[in-house]
């Protein structure tokens, strides 16, 4: 089992990825560099906040859900502990979202990341994150077995 599967298994009730969720948003995410990921999701009316427009904390989520899986696929759990987020355009019901995410410093069990939302080519919202790794012997989180 390689380092991504393992730590899934701590993420399996994800509402974002969890395989174990039968709600989650089923967004599968996959690396493309040795500190990059990616992944996409079609959004619908079930997520909106006014009419015909993605809700932001639908937005925020998903940048989080890329950043969090970019580490998770370096075999790092880490709890977000600061994101800012800059909504860039409104993002219409029925888009489909393009997200990305990379790692771009990693300290003393910090690490440091950005990500970016786009759709048709065009940069809808950006993020920032710091996150920090879980220490061997946190019991927070489960299904490590």
């Amino acid at each position: 089992m390689d380092c991504y599967q393992q730590a899934m298994r701590s993420h399996a009730n994800c509402m974002v990825c969890g395989i174990d969720n039968q709600s989650a948003l089923g967004i599968g995410f996959h690396q493309t560099g040795e500190h990059s990921t990616e992944g996409v999701f079609l959004t619908d009316e079930r997520y909106q906040g006014y009419t015909g427009i993605l809700h932001g904390g639908m937005t925020s989520t998903l940048l989080d859900a890329v950043m969090t899986h970019c580490l998770l696929q370096q075999g790092i759990k880490g709890l977000t502990a600061e994101l800012t987020i800059r909504f860039v355009v409104p993002i219409n019901i029925g888009s489909e979202i393009y997200l990305s995410a990379q790692i771009v410093d990693q300290r003393h069990g910090i690490h440091r990341l950005n990500a970016v939302a786009s759709v048709d080519g065009v940069v809808v919202a950006k993020a920032s994150a710091k996150f920090i790794e879980k220490k061997v012997n946190d019991r927070s989180f489960i299904n490590e077995e």
